[in-house]
């Protein structure tokens, strides 16, 4: 059943952002100055695990074997490891033993979400590849770095779209195969992730939410030659949001080529509280049409 929604008005302000990443970068730099990277620790995801540990521990001075300080170093080792999966899917596993529960960045490709570890320094994750290189940076809290890069020639066979905050207000993406309805069959969108909207389209839904300045992001993923996929983003006016702008980033990515474009959306006063914004024609252009 189609969902009723109250009318509201807001206006939409799209720039092209200056860079990959550059409002969610910059936004979350001035947040945590700690995030600055301070070194890398490259760790190839195309080499054996002994080469990997030994790339990451070549840029450290030599210690004697068996010394206390040797000892900590090895075991504290950080490895960042990639794998290719069906529908050009990246599958990454962080292994950190001494950074429990740490919050960390994930990039890729002008992606930027936050993820954290688990109690033993553990992570695994999945992204979708925006580029055929396959490239991904996690960044630390303390300003380290480790990067690892998978080729994914399939991310050249498919249309990515969606959008990317940071903090707790979202902005949806909503995807129709056809002329589907709201909650009918291949109407695809965060209430069910798992739905297709035929001929293998998808839903991805990615970041950490319970970390400090959650950074999130809902990416749409359908075939490159698919006419019929359509795409909108909706922004629900709450009382937290009302009566101020929604800042985001559309990211999209065409046969393995990414573009990031800065969004504003000036939500309505909040008597408009209970409404949506809707962005249609997406990702064609980002025009808004209607608010319901």
């Amino acid at each position: 059943m189609e969902r009723v929604r109250r009318l509201a008005t807001a206006g939409v302000t799209v720039t092209l952002a200056l860079g990959a990443g550059h409002y969610m970068e910059a936004s979350a730099q001035r947040a945590r100055d700690d995030l600055r990277p301070t070194h890398v620790i490259p760790v190839s995801a195309e080499i054996p695990a002994a080469e990997t540990a030994q790339t990451a521990e070549s840029p450290a001075p030599k210690l004697p074997q068996g010394s206390p300080t040797a000892d900590t170093e090895a075991a504290c080792l950080t490895g960042l490891t990639l794998a290719a999966e069906p529908a050009a899917m990246l599958a990454l596993t962080i292994t950190a033993p001494c950074r429990a529960d740490e919050r960390v960045v994930l990039r890729h490709g002008g992606l930027a979400v936050t993820g954290r570890l688990s109690s033993a320094g553990h992570l695994s994750t999945h992204l979708p590849a925006l580029d055929t290189q396959g490239r991904v940076a996690v960044l630390f809290a303390d300003g380290s770095q480790a990067e690892a890069a998978q080729p994914i020639p399939e991310a050249a066979a498919v249309h990515r779209f969606g959008v990317q905050w940071l903090g707790a207000h979202g902005i949806e993406v909503h995807a129709f195969n056809g002329p589907v309805q709201h909650g009918g069959p291949g109407h695809v969108s965060a209430v069910d992730p798992g739905r297709t909207s035929g001929r293998g389209g998808f839903l991805s839904l990615l970041g950490e939410a319970e970390v400090p300045l959650p950074m999130l992001a809902e990416i749409y993923t359908f075939p490159i030659a698919d006419p019929r996929a359509t795409v909108q983003l909706e922004a629900e006016v709450r009382a937290s949001t009302c009566g101020r702008a929604l800042l985001a980033e559309v990211v999209e990515s065409v046969g393995g080529r990414t573009s990031v474009t800065e969004l504003t959306l000036d939500m309505p006063a909040c008597d408009g509280v209970g409404g949506h914004i809707v962005l249609k024609n997406l990702p064609r252009d980002l025009n808004m049409a209607a608010s319901r």
